[in-house]
């Protein structure tokens, strides 16, 4: 018999911000973001989240954007509210894209769309999670060698180096690094 979880109560004790069954995500200089509890990983509470945005906001305007391991859709909901021209989250996760589409709904936000896969060319790729399962889920995308953008974060400081030694056999070109506590979060072009 498998527990269940009370992610009001996960997210209640866990999620900055967190009022009236809601987190409230700042997005400054834009629109806030509300998002409900749920199975979801993201709800500002973990440094490569907040690491993530930072980064994405001087660079989600005008994008094709596909967030790989959506979660609760946090990263995808926001390149949607950073100007995105359409923002898609995938996940493997059942949980997950249900948990992220209740957040769509929840900000009224179009332009954005969650699924198992995506065969589009992103210009603007978000992974945030750990270094292992970025290789899984690299490799698994098949993405063509279309010229994009990608920001990642999931990597501890002492992972640094093996990383971007994958990343450089990707063809990735190393653009930018920001740390917050051990995480740190990338930028690279192919």
């Amino acid at each position: 018999m498998t527990e269940s979880v009370d992610w009001a109560q996960q997210w209640a004790e866990f999620a900055p911000h967190f009022e009236n069954g809601l987190s409230t995500v700042s997005l400054d200089p834009y629109e806030n973001l509300k998002l409900a509890p749920g199975a979801g990983f993201g709800d500002l509470s973990h440094p490569t989240t907040r690491l993530m945005l930072q980064v994405m906001k001087s660079r989600s305007d005008g994008q094709i954007v596909l967030d790989i391991g959506c979660g609760s859709g946090i990263l995808t909901l926001a390149a949607s509210r950073m100007g995105a021209d359409h923002a898609h989250g995938i996940d493997i996760d059942p949980l997950a894209l249900e948990h992220a589409e209740k957040n769509q709904t929840l900000n009224h936000l179009e332009g954005v769309s969650f699924s198992y896969t995506w065969k589009k060319n992103p210009t603007l790729v978000l992974m945030n999670m750990i270094y292992s399962e970025q290789e899984v889920a690299w490799t698994a995308q098949k993405l063509s060698s279309t010229p994009k953008t990608i920001i990642t974060s999931g990597v501890l400081a002492s992972q640094r180096e093996r990383y971007l030694s994958m990343t450089k056999k990707w063809g990735w070109i190393f653009q930018e690094e920001r740390q917050e506590e051990d995480w740190l979060a990338f930028v690279f072009t192919q």
